[in-house]
């Protein structure tokens, strides 16, 4: 190619080269460029990984591979990576620590530059290993509580506010949640967030107005909501912890012979594909997937350039409620007496 366009040949591996590109001329890079690819040049991945150091991968690792919120994620994220020539892996942990921590010293070992971790529990080893390994990590969606990791999150304490305004407004006032696990940071903040709105508006939410699902999932959901309904006959509108908790809590409700929003409201949170399709459209606060991506991938390509950092970054995205028909004015019979 060298020969070809009448330069040198380490011309050619600067234009090549996304670090040494502006060493020159805009002009000799776009010449290159366009050479290369009439010719049919290819990087040779091997060849970089051993000159420059670097593999130009990414390792992706997700809780759950069954959860539509997670496809838009990555969809960001790859919008990025492919901007800057990298290459993702993807692991999914089935919400475990000890298979997250696996996965991720196979990508180690793999020689990855960086990981994007939407798996973590508040404490979790893989953010220890990251560290001891001196492999750049973002956090997505999920946190740890030491918070001494880069992050990209939503404002979820403000998405569960909306929820319970929203509700609120409608006129309702016995208003159960049904938690996520507490050992994941997204389950214990919009638990928090409910119980201290619910306050902000000289509301008691009593024990038996929460129940903890087991698991981030419909499955979870519905044994719950089960319960709930079993020691909260009187109440007329929920919150789930997610998406998927939330259609577990439609499922419940039409075994014990309730419609929804007639007997009960409900609304979820993280606004998954397809909720509009259902009979009940879901009312949902929703997040921003797809920017979730876009904003980890480029703060962990930020980390993988930059010497020595010792600081960590924060991005907090804000949520904004979605209202379907999952969610309706409470009835003055249901005011009176909490009556199905």
């Amino acid at each position: 190619m060298a020969e070809h366009l009448n330069i040198n040949t380490s011309t050619v591996s600067r234009a090549l080269s996304e670090k040494s590109s502006e060493m020159i001329s805009p002009d000799v890079v776009k010449r290159v460029r366009k050479a290369a690819q009439e010719m049919g040049y290819k990087q040779n991945a091997a060849a970089y990984a051993l000159k420059m150091g670097s593999t130009k991968t990414i390792g992706m690792i997700i809780p759950d591979l069954m959860n539509p919120v997670f496809p838009p994620i990555i969809r960001g994220i790859q919008s990025v990576l492919d901007q800057y020539g990298y290459t993702a892996f993807l692991a999914y942990s089935e919400n475990n620590e000890g298979t997250a921590h696996t996965e991720v010293e196979r990508l180690i070992s793999r020689g990855v530059d960086g990981i994007i971790y939407a798996a973590a529990f508040r404490t979790d080893s893989v953010v220890d290993l990251c560290k001891s390994q001196g492999i750049p990590l973002v956090l997505v969606n999920r946190v740890v509580d030491q918070g001494d990791v880069d992050t990209v999150k939503v404002d979820d304490s403000l998405g569960i506010k909306m929820a319970v305004d929203h509700l609120l407004d409608l006129g309702h006032r016995k208003i159960g949640f049904i938690a996520g696990p507490k050992n994941i940071s997204v389950s214990y903040i919009r638990l928090r967030a409910f119980t201290r709105t619910m306050a902000e508006h000289d509301l008691e939410v009593e024990p038996h107005r929460i129940v903890e699902a087991h698991a981030l999932s419909e499955a979870a959901g519905e044994q719950a909501m089960s319960v709930f309904l079993g020691q909260n006959p009187d109440a007329t509108a929920i919150i789930a912890s997610n998406d998927l908790i939330a259609l577990g809590c439609f499922t419940a409700l039409k075994q014990f012979g309730y419609t929804c929003p007639k007997r009960m409201s409900i609304v979820g949170f993280n606004n998954m594909p397809y909720l509009d399709w259902f009979a009940t459209p879901l009312t949902t606060v929703s997040i921003p997937h797809f920017q979730m991506g876009e904003r980890s991938a480029e703060l962990l390509l930020k980390r993988i350039k930059a010497d020595n950092v010792d600081y960590n970054e924060e991005v907090l995205l804000k949520p904004k409620l979605v209202i379907r028909k999952s969610t309706a004015p409470l009835i003055a019979s249901k005011k009176k007496s909490g009556s199905t």
